[in-house]
C-alpha cells in the first residue's frame, strides 16, 4: 500500500503546529489541517502570507485518539 498525499490550496494561517490550507472544490471548500514540525513552522511564517498558493506532499497517519491526520514532508510555495 502506498501512503502519499498531494494537496494544493490557499494558506490560511497556523493553529498550533498545524498549517491551515483552504481546499476549494466545485461546490464548496474545506479547511484542512496539516501537521508540520515547529522548526519548519517558524521558517514558513517568514515567507508565507495569507492566500498564498501552497503545495503539500505528505502522508496519512493516526494520532493518539485514532483521528486521521496529514503529516507534511515537503511544502512548496506555488504563488506569492
Amino acid at each position: 500500500m502506498i501512503n502519499n498525499v498531494v494537496l494544493s490550496g490557499c494558506y490560511k494561517g497556523f493553529e498550533d503546529n498545524n498549517l491551515l490550507l483552504k481546499i476549494e472544490g466545485l461546490e464548496n471548500h474545506q479547511i484542512v489541517r496539516i501537521y508540520i514540525n515547529s522548526s519548519l513552522k517558524d521558517e514558513l511564517q517568514k515567507h508565507l502570507k495569507i492566500n498564498n498558493l501552497v503545495g503539500i506532499k505528505g502522508y496519512i497517519e493516526l494520532d493518539d485518539i485514532k483521528r486521521i491526520i496529514i503529516i507534511a514532508t515537503k511544502i512548496t510555495i506555488l504563488q506569492k
